[in-house]
């Protein structure tokens, strides 16, 4: 196979040589083109076989179809005076739009590009990998003679920032008649790069590979990358050798960088690709059928305070009382309470209870989550609950950001990624939400189909509280293939009954069990509570794997009464 290798840098080239914002660089066709001709020209002197069009981040800079066109019209000008009298192709550099509606803009691009008579196309530096496969869908409609690489900027622990697996993204890549060539690019230095290889499969396409040249410091405002050109060119010819037949350099790298990398290339002996390797199933680790019984799980809110004493009497409690599990809620409502992870450690560490955090998407990045993962495995804690969470409460936003790096999809998905590979002698039990009381029902049920796709095995349902929510378990214990829990929340008070029905969203009272606890004392609602969470249980023991049930104001008695009422019943 013949090998190409493409350019480098344009943007950080660019910003670094001229003092300019990275950010405009696409505005530099048509403001300033003799910068870019001349650096397209340098690339091609190199050693260069393809050129990448300025236009990586033009869907960005350009809010409107007849600006786009014209960045994509100069760029396209630039780059065929840059090519005349070589041998050099153009390639159409595109990245990821991220936008509701992008088909749209990926179309505008798209079309421009072939007006242009541009029709080599490469989507690069994509977090997400069906997202690519379905612009490059898009660029294959739109032209029969569309030729497209597919690059994603891989993090060097093998994810990208979205959590999705260097194995998955190939894997997507190579399914589908859209993409000819798929790879990596951005992210990684030279060295990491090398490591993804290694550790990937691919046999079906060939792969390209885009580094940077090692990893940046700030210096006068602008990015720096270490990596000289030799030890650039010295570990790009280590990928070439393992069969990689189309080359660049992507943030950092310059036109020594690729004149280095042309000379290792003309003096390299290839060898074959390794063949592809499938993503291995996810192993079934259902909370309710290893226990092969009826599981109680018991969720028990943590401490608000620094004070832990309380807390840790209650969940000895509870487990005395018969409770196999307790759950913690990562921060619910948005409102910071004593971290759920830590808790449940120190539960493992100090009392050998069996414990299950709650993880929301809320709160941190993708390289927190993993570190936390880390070390939630390491003090033994071996099953979680992963949901999306709910978002700050407005008037603390000026203060306070969330950060939503992905959803529960995407979370479990890049959980059943590392329990394959980093946890893969002792996996997480992947655990999900699933709101029996939402409106739309054949939505949620769609969502949790696409939840068990990712990894999930156990689903943990919303208080079922209302003959529709009981509906809705059976519907979700017939399409559904993982084991369900379902949720059982004692209402204490007729307060409490209204607090929850008006301003708790996801949980659904019905008028007939609010007027229950009209006009009750305290000890005869607690009784009633019992009375009702417990016949519940009762109506939903044939269509569940077991109890989910929820302290609700840290009431740990009623709870306690209700486990008892279940082992008498023999429902478990």
């Amino acid at each position: 196979m013949k090998t190409v290798l493409f350019d480098g840098a344009m943007g950080t080239y660019l910003a670094s040589k001229y003092d300019i914002d990275i950010q405009n660089i696409e505005f530099e066709n048509i403001m300033h083109p003799e910068r870019v001709l001349e650096t397209h020209k340098a690339y091609i002197a190199a050693g260069a076989d393809a050129i990448k069009t300025n236009t990586f981040n033009a869907a960005a800079l350009c809010r409107d179809k007849a600006h786009i066109e014209s960045i994509i019209t100069a760029a396209c000008e630039i780059a065929r005076e840059a090519i005349l009298g070589t041998n050099a192709e153009i390639y159409a550099s595109i990245g990821q739009i991220y936008e509701e509606r992008d088909e749209e803009k990926y179309e505008i691009i798209i079309k421009s590009f072939i007006s242009e008579g541009v029709e080599k196309f490469l989507f690069e530096t994509f977090l997400n990998s069906e997202t690519l496969c379905r612009a490059a869908e898009i660029a294959k409609n739109l032209s029969s003679n569309a030729f497209v690489i597919g690059d994603c900027s891989i993090m060097p622990d093998g994810y990208t920032r979205t959590g999705i697996s260097a194995q998955k993204a190939i894997n997507d890549m190579s399914k589908t008649d859209a993409i000819d060539v798929c790879g990596f690019n951005c992210s990684c230095g030279p060295r990491h790069m090398l490591q993804l290889v290694k550790n990937i499969r691919t046999g079906r396409k060939p792969l390209c590979i885009m580094p940077n040249a090692g990893y940046p410091d700030i210096r006068h405002n602008h990015a720096a990358f270490q990596a000289s050109p030799e030890y650039f060119a010295q570990i790009l010819g280590e990928i070439h050798k393992s069969g990689i037949y189309y080359l660049g350099g992507c943030c950092g790298t310059t036109p020594e960088h690729i004149k280095a990398l042309r000379k290792v290339l003309d003096n390299i002996r290839v060898t074959e690709q390794r063949p592809i390797l499938s993503l291995q199933p996810k192993a079934d680790v259902s909370i309710a059928r290893q226990a092969k019984k009826a599981v109680i799980a018991v969720e028990l809110d943590s401490p608000m305070d620094a004070n832990i004493e309380l807390f840790l009497k209650r969940a000895k409690s509870l487990t005395d009382g018969g409770a196999d599990l307790l759950t913690i809620a990562d921060c619910p409502v948005g409102r910071a309470r004593m971290d759920s992870s830590l808790l449940a450690a120190k539960l493992k560490r100090d009392f050998n209870i069996d414990c299950m955090p709650h993880l929301t998407c809320r709160d941190r990045n993708l390289n927190a989550t993993k570190a936390l993962l880390l070390g939630l495995h390491a003090e033994g804690v071996r099953q979680v609950l992963l949901v999306t969470g709910d978002p700050l409460p407005t008037g603390s936003r000026d203060e306070i950001k969330s950060v939503f790096n992905f959803n529960s999809v995407k979370f479990a998905s890049y959980l059943n990624d590392l329990n394959q590979s980093v946890f893969s002698k002792n996996p997480f039990k992947i655990c999900a939400a699933i709101n029996i009381n939402a409106v739309n029902f054949n939505h949620e049920l769609d969502k949790s189909r696409r939840k068990e796709e990712a990894g999930v095995t156990e689903f943990f349902t919303q208080p079922v509280l209302s003959e529709t929510a009981i509906e809705n378990l059976q519907k979700a214990k017939t399409a559904l293939s993982s084991g369900i829990m379902a949720g059982i929340m004692p209402i204490v008070s007729y307060k409490n009954a209204v607090f929850i029905k008006n301003e708790i969203s996801g949980i659904t009272i019905s008028d007939d069990l609010l007027t229950k606890y009209e006009q009750v004392s305290p000890g005869e609602a607690a009784l009633l509570a019992v009375e009702i969470s417990a016949e519940m249980a009762e109506k939903v023991a044939p269509i569940s794997d077991g109890y989910y049930i929820i302290t609700t104001l840290n009431k740990v008695a009623i709870v306690r009464d209700i486990i008892k009422i279940i082992k008498h019943k023999g429902i478990v």
